[in-house]
């Protein structure tokens, strides 16, 4: 038996045990036994003569929560005990009422509560103006968290009384508030429920005690920086500074004077210097520039959780190798540092960034890990990066700051930008502002390879390779030496780099065993030979020998025996070694758990807690807790009680091991199908036994989610939502998942799942993963309905993430209601609205208007190209490029804008992920397609304008065509050129595309040829293809690489042998003008055409025959193209519309909707009120009948240019028309003919035409400046031209007598004439200041209304020529009609601003709220000749039902979002964007023309409200108890 050792002196295991922790734990992450403080140790930095930092032991600081051991010099071996706590007594001690802390003085907790009461109170009566209760309830929230952390209690007073002046002015507030005071409160309540959403975390009820013991000086330092931002912000918007007796004081600001006389000034004593609001407004403006870059917590090399740096004395030769990097102005910008899993990567990078902020020359740092998910997500890198030295150099965050204001909507959201415009915006560009040439700034990136996208760490490095900074900026990085990063590197020679794995292994075990000023045990250099080259292996073996479970000693001295050939395999023995003896002596149950605790572990999407473990489980949280036990040295575990904390791996090395096909046949090997497989199981568990309707927690269906307190959801839950998808991928779609996914989806649970999203704020999720989940299976049903699910979560993202209940009350009638009869059927619920609509019926399916047209500041769209998928088009527009949904035609992100001149051509990459853009500024430019950021440089090469550019099948190269006649291959992940450019046409390049197998490319030119290149050799493949007569415009490749297609000038399509180069058809005719674009189908049996004939063809390809009918409704189409699927087909035309058709050839197409296919210029009832007669520039006349809305008569034809006015003769047998075609033509009502020659004699665009009462006469007024009178009978002039107007005549109209005629000019005068003489009876009626636009007498013919561009309606008296009212103002935009009502009582005018206003023609008031509707601007007007329109009579609908358009004008708005609102603001209902031009809205009784109509029925829509959870059970019988929808004057159900 051994002696007992002597006191005072340390056995042999406890001084082993005692240098290993004082060691190795300062070079590998902290033990999950030890306090975060324990586990870092305080080193002091002390400069040598070099110039270099060092580390020495130093005393921790006093006052510390822990003490680091410290061994005595003299005395190594001597025992240090650790000071022992209560934790239990101190939690006790700070727990309690709040109200009756003492950290806050008395007058201060006197004045909280009263702020807390006020606060309350305005939160549940501001219903009226939401941004009231809003704010109230965003600083409620704020303020209590700043109260319960304590933190800053003199900060927190002074926020106080801020808030309470704040909070006493909106308790007071009046029902009505001016525009800007509206403004400043809804800027206020966005700004701090954005600060919100960051410290309801810190609310949380089972957190919060022992997080208030564990406060850490980051958690304390957000408190402070919380409450300093919400100071600032309640001061900008509430708050005016001014100087008083020789004081800065605050004083709230003067709009708010309903407070006058209540309240005094806070005096606070600002330094002058400092205190003026413009320094408060630019402290705003910082804070508002550093959150748009993102928040990432703790990736700075001084985070303790990163782990300590290199332990003293090592590594010394490789450092100073950085650092002399790092100080050379001359050495290489970018620096990687490469090694295997182990090697001390991290350990390197903290020492080097330690030392080069010592020196003053680090600028930030970037430690990535698996661990957090903003940490592995690099497109927070550099705006991470950015942020940090914009907090710490002032210079820097100026020059930040103006560079993203300059870049306006582009660098709207930094974190969203393509990762080479953010380098190039957020480091280049500021860096060369703020940094002389002889500073140097470096920036680390550690573990890169830690990050989840392969394809984005290649981006991220081709971003800095690729710029070359001109400022002194340099990067260093790390990590392991992955395909990804490798593949980055290879082609690179402008970087340092260093394999950190080939140092010599003397070097590295002298590092691991280096000298320090403590005695070290000679067993050390036993670790020290196993370690080899892998620092990890030392940090694993410390955290195996010193584990809590067995003994120390023998596994100190089994480690340091262990056989030479198991040494060799270095920390996977280790790894093998831990897991025996965790899965050693336990029960087959308990084993299985700790499998099931490893599978979960690895496949986990992100790092999950001892509660999801639990949960997704189904076992206890001791039972979790019992499985990791033995895997601490490898698998951090929170400490007891913390069970809401994260369970992570301590090194990627790990997983690489238990995962390796060589151990799959021990206890730990885990396969990782089907460990995704289980969990994939365990969260469908949970999603079954915890979805269900109303799991939001949404209390009513008025608000928004933002405006209403919804439920918190289990964080297991949360993970199952957002996580099932990836686990079914990774575990491979057998027929037991197609067989899971099947029941998912063909139930509710399947909108619950959507409903919990909603919550989660992560819809995006849904249609992401549904999408990648269809494209797994080859065909299917079940692929369809996983597509559709999709689709609808995509086209309905919009009301589902803003309202969870609008899941059921908006998305799912409109779905039904819109989709195709083969599409998948969602559950419909009993109690909802149902949506009648008719749709457009012929083959078009979908229209898009590109905005805005008439201002000429917008090309109509150039190019028009579905994505791979289908669901997205990409088009052309002036000098950006749009992404819209190919489903509803809503944009889906902001236009893509860069070029500088018109963008001719689009296309997307093969995998979707990218766009090109070929432009009239002579560039290319690459785009994601999920940010719209540039990924490159322009690619700059092209002399002259580039007309065309495509993709190479692989996604590689992309290929162009200019006008400069030349051809360039471009590398589409550097845009470098691959091969000189490709020469030959003797015309501009029109169209170039890939073969589909990559090896030719063929290309369309004006020199009338085609040719066809090897893209190999850039070398011609053929003789040029002869045969066109004109110019070759388009040029395509068919899907099998055969055949060529081409259109021509010459008005024909020619199909060419790729082999051979011959025709293989006679030339396919048909079209009448110019062919622009050709496309063959995806399946090769079709060809679609587009023409300047304004017609869409489709040809079989095999016979040249047309398949189909022309597709007409465009004017000249610039674009076409097939969806993927060869369903449908997409065209863009000069119209500056995209319509989307039905390409099936063997379904017979619904009858089209008859209407205009261009605006609507006028419109005029018949006398007897039955008819409706419109005029369009379509060059169409159409006559509709009132009772049915539909046409009475074929169209009118015959002007050829547009038809600016029409008008009813008063016996209503004739038509008058007036055109841009300067002629005058009269109609018979009965035949549709022309009833005369046209009445020609104008010499410019006749603007309005009118008839006299007695039908005998016309009159007409022109842009020629003139007004004519004509005879009805012959067409003759009646009189000479009417002369005096000095500008274009807009409108024209006789005085109910027929003794005179009113003219309203560009000259922005009035004037009226006798309609005998032809002379002016008074001098002209002036008061507009812009163009007049409409004129019209009163019945009574006492008055002249006018409308005008000054954006006023203005009554005249006809005796005096005075204006009898001041002028009508109202509307936001031009006034382009107005008229009288039969009885000259009221006055309706519509508007440039989309809106119909109804004026009581005697005070000037407004009589309703303007009629809205129209999508765009509203050109005519008129009453109906009995001056109303009764309610709908149409027989389409049972008469005791209740529909939308029921109510009264004004009852509901509809919003730019697609919002219904009433006039409280509540949420009514979600329209799609296809639906909103044609929606019945309130008073409308008919909508005529082409274009698809909604009506919304609410007839058993009784659920809703705080009662929309019912909607799923049937209506109640009884009508009495069907809730009434809160829209003024709807009727009810009789």
């Amino acid at each position: 038996m051994a002696p007992p050792s002597r006191p005072g002196t340390p056995r042999k295991r406890d001084r082993v045990k005692k240098w290993l922790k004082n060691h190795f734990t300062r070079s590998a992450t902290p033990s999950p036994t030890l306090s975060p403080t324990n586990s870092q140790s305080n080193f002091a930095k002390s400069r040598t003569d070099d110039g270099i930092t060092r580390q020495t032991a130093s005393k921790p600081r006093e006052g510390d929560a822990s003490t680091e051991i410290e061994l005595p010099e003299s005395n190594p071996d001597s025992e240090v005990q650790l000071p022992q706590k209560n934790p239990s007594t101190e939690i006790e001690h700070r727990e309690g009422d709040l109200s009756t802390r003492e950290d806050l003085p008395s007058a201060a907790r006197i004045l909280y509560e009263g702020v807390k009461a006020t606060l309350r109170t305005i939160e549940k009566v501001s219903d009226v103006f939401p941004p009231l209760k809003s704010t109230a309830a965003a600083l409620a929230v704020i303020c209590d968290t700043i109260d319960r952390y304590r933190e800053n209690p003199k900060e927190f007073e002074k926020l106080l009384q801020r808030v309470e002046l704040v909070a006493n002015a909106m308790k007071s507030c009046p029902p009505r508030l001016s525009l800007s005071l509206e403004t400043r409160f809804e800027r206020l309540a966005g700004d701090l429920n954005g600060i919100k959403v960051k410290v309801e975390a810190k609310l949380a009820k089972d957190r919060w005690r022992l997080e208030r013991v564990m406060l850490s000086e980051q958690d304390k330092q957000d408190i402070s920086d919380i409450t300093e931002q919400v100071t600032r912000i309640v001061q900008e918007a509430m708050f005016e500074v001014t100087l008083k007796n020789g004081s800065w004081t605050l004083q709230i600001i003067g709009e708010i004077d309903w407070m006058k006389g209540q309240l005094i000034t806070i005096e606070d004593k600002i330094d002058a210097n400092t205190g003026t609001m413009e320094h408060i407004r630019n402290s705003i403006e910082l804070q508002r520039l550093l959150e748009k870059l993102g928040d990432v917590k703790g990736a700075e090399f001084s985070n303790r959780a990163q782990g300590a740096g290199c332990i003293p004395g090592s590594r010394l030769a490789l450092l100073d190798l950085l650092l002399g990097w790092a100080r050379d102005p001359t050495s290489s910008h970018l620096f990687w540092l490469s090694g295997l899993a182990g090697t001390g990567k991290t350990a390197v990078s903290k020492t080097l960034c330690s030392y080069l902020s010592d020196l003053g020359l680090l600028g930030a740092s970037f430690f990535c890990t698996l661990k957090a998910a903003d940490r592995r997500d690099v497109s927070l890198i550099i705006p991470t990066l950015a942020r940090i030295l914009a907090e710490t150099h002032p210079g820097f965050c100026r020059a930040l700051q103006a560079v993203l204001e300059k870049g306006g909507r582009s660098c709207k959201n930094p974190t969203e930008m393509d990762l080479s415009a953010q380098y190039a915006k957020l480091i280049l560009e500021p860096a060369k502002e703020a940094f002389t040439k002889g500073e140097c700034v470096v920036f680390c990136v550690d573990a890169l390879d830690e990050c989840s996208s392969h394809d984005t760490i290649k981006e991220f490095i081709s971003a800095i390779l690729s710029q070359a900074p001109t400022s002194p900026i340099k990067f260093f990085l790390t990590s392991r030496p992955e395909h990804a990063v490798r593949q980055s590197f290879e082609s690179s020679t402008g970087h340092g780099s260093l394999r950190l794995h080939e140092i010599e292994k003397d070097i590295v075990r002298a590092d691991v065993s280096c000298a320090t000023t403590i005695e070290r045990p000679p067993e050390i250099e036993a670790i020290a030979d196993f370690c080899g080259n892998l620092f990890i292996v030392a940090s694993t073996a410390f955290k195996y020998i010193t584990a809590p479970k067995g003994s120390c000693l023998d596994r100190f001295r089994d480690f340091v025996h262990r056989s030479s050939d198991l040494k060799l395999n270095g920390v996977e023995v280790l790894y093998r070694d831990i897991l025996s003896e965790a899965f050693q002596d336990v029960e087959e149950k308990e084993a299985k758990l700790i499998h099931a605790c490893l599978s979960l572990l690895l496949t986990a999407q992100r790092p999950l807690s001892v509660h999801d473990y639990s949960k997704l489980l189904d076992e206890d949280v001791w039972m979790i807790r019992g499985a990791f036990q033995g895997l601490h040295s490898v698998v951090q575990i929170p400490d007891e009680g913390c069970d809401d904390a994260l369970i992570s791996i301590f090194h990627a090395s790990f997983p690489d091991y238990v995962t390796a096909r060589r151990v799959r046949v021990e206890h730990w090997g885990i396969d990782l199908p089907i460990a995704h497989s289980a969990t994939a199981r365990a969260c469908f568990t949970i999603l079954r036994s915890m979805l269900y309707l109303g799991i939001s927690g949404a209390k009513t269906s008025y608000k928004t989610n933002d405006e209403q307190a919804l439920s918190r959801l289990p964080t297991e839950l949360a993970y199952a939502c957002t996580a099932w998808g990836e686990h079914v991928l990774q575990a491979g779609l057998d027929d037991h998942w197609q067989s899971e996914l099947q029941a998912f989806i063909g139930g509710e649970l399947v909108l619950y799942w959507l409903e919990a999203l909603s919550v989660l704020k992560n819809v995006r999720y849904a249609y992401n993963i549904l999408w990648r989940l269809s494209k797994e299976l080859d065909h299917g049903k079940l692929r369809t309905w996983l597509s559709d699910i999709g689709d609808f979560a995509h086209n309905f993202q919009t009301p589902i993430s803003d309202s969870a209940p609008h899941l059921y009350l908006s998305a799912l009638p409109f779905y039904d209601s819109l989709k195709k009869p083969q599409q998948f059927s969602l559950p419909m619920f009993m109690s909802v609205p149902e949506v009648h609509h008719r749709p457009f019926g012929g083959r078009e399916i979908l229209l898009i208007t590109i905005d805005n047209p008439s201002s000429f500041t917008i090309d109509s769209p150039s190019s028009v190209v579905f994505s791979p998928d289908g669901k997205y088009l990409a088009v052309g527009v002036h000098k950006a490029v749009e992404i819209y949904n190919a489903q509803t035609g809503q944009l889906s992100l902001n236009p893509l804008t860069g070029h500088t001149k018109y963008v001719q051509s689009v296309a997307f990459s093969p995998d979707g992920r990218y766009i090109v853009s070929g432009s009239y500024d002579q560039t290319i430019r690459i785009w994601d397609a999920q940010t719209g950021q540039p990924t490159l440089a322009p690619l700059a090469g092209h002399m002259d304008w580039v007309q065309s550019v495509a993709f190479s099948p692989d996604g590689r190269y992309i290929v162009s065509g200019s006008d400069d006649r030349t051809i360039r291959i471009w590398n589409a992940q550097t845009g470098q050129t691959v091969l000189a450019p490709l020469t030959g046409h003797t015309g501009i390049v029109t169209s170039v595309a890939f073969s589909p197998d990559g090896g030719y490319i063929v290309s369309g030119s004006r020199d009338k040829t085609i040719r066809i290149w090897d893209a190999q050799t850039g070398q011609p493949a053929l003789a040029p293809l002869t045969g066109h007569t004109s110019w070759v415009q388009s040029v395509a490749f068919s899907p099998d690489g055969m055949y060529i297609v081409s259109g021509s000038y010459d008005q024909t399509i020619r199909i060419w042998d790729a082999q051979t180069g011959q025709p293989t058809l006679a030339p396919l005719a048909g079209h009448m003008d110019w062919v622009q674009s050709v496309a063959f189908s995806p399946d090769g049996r079709y060809i679609v055409s587009g023409s300047d004939d304004k017609a869409i063809r489709i040809w079989d390809a095999q016979t040249g025959q047309p398949a189909l009918a022309p597709l007409t409704g465009h004017d000249c189409i610039i674009s076409v193209a097939y969806s993927p699927d060869g369903m449908s087909i997409v065209s863009a035309s000069v119209d500056y519309t995209i319509r989307i058709w039905d390409a099936q050839t063997g379904r017979p197409a619904l009858a089209p909707l008859a209407g205009h296919t261009d605006w609507v210029r006028s419109v005029a009832f018949s006398p007897d009120g039955r008819y409706i007669v419109s005029s369009s520039d379509d060059c169409t006349i159409r006559i509709w009948d009132v009772q049915t809305g539909q046409p009475a008569l074929n169209p009118l034809t015959g002007h050829t240019e547009n038809i600016q006015s029409v008008a009813f003769s008063p016996d209503r047998r004739y038509i008058v028309s007036g055109s841009d075609d300067c002629t005058i033509r009269i109609w018979d009502v009965q035949t549709g003919q022309p009833a005369l020659n046209p009445l020609t004699g104008h010499t410019n665009n006749v603007q309005s035409v009118a008839f006299s009462p007695d039908r005998r006469y016309i009159a007409s007024g022109s842009d020629d400046h003139t007004i004519r009178i004509w005879d009805t009978q012959t067409g003759q002039p009646a009189l000479a031209p009417l002369a005096g107007h000095t500008d274009n005549i807009n409108s024209v109209a006789f005085s109910p007598d027929g003794r005179y005629i009113v003219s309203g000019s560009h000259d922005r005068t009035i004037r009226i004439w006798d309609a005998q003489t032809g002379q002016p009876t008074l001098a002209p009626l002036t008061g507009h200041t812009d163009w007049v636009r409409s004129v019209a007498f009163s019945p009574n013919g006492r008055y002249i209304v006018s409308g005008s561009d000054d954006r006023t309606i203005r009554i005249w008296d006809t005796q005096t020529g005075q204006p009898a009212l001041a002028p009508l103002a109202g509307h936001t935009d031009n006034v382009n009609s107005v008229a009288f009502s039969p009885d000259g009582r009221y006055i309706v005018s519509g508007s440039h601003d989309r809106t119909i206003r109804i004026w009581d023609a005697q005070t000037g008031q407004p009589t309703l709220a303007p009629l809205t509707g129209h999508m765009n601007y509203v050109h005519s007007v008129a009453f109906s000749p009995d001056g109303s329109r009764s309610q709908p009579t149409s027989s389409d609908f049972k008469t005791d039902s209740v529909f939308l358009h029921h109510s009264t004008p004004g009852a509901v708005t509809l919003h730019e979002d697609g919002w219904l609102r009433n006039t409280a603001g509540d949420l009514v209902l979600w329209i799609p964007l296809s639906c909103r031009l044609g929606l019945y809205l309130p008073a409308q009784e008919h909508i005529m023309g082409k274009v698809p109509t909604s009506k919304i029925e609410l007839t058993n829509a009784v659920y809703h409200g705080e009662n929309w959870m019912k909607c799923r059970d049937p209506p109640p019988e009884d009508p009495t108890q069907r809730q009434l929808w809160p829209i003024q004057d709807i009727p009810t159900i009789p």
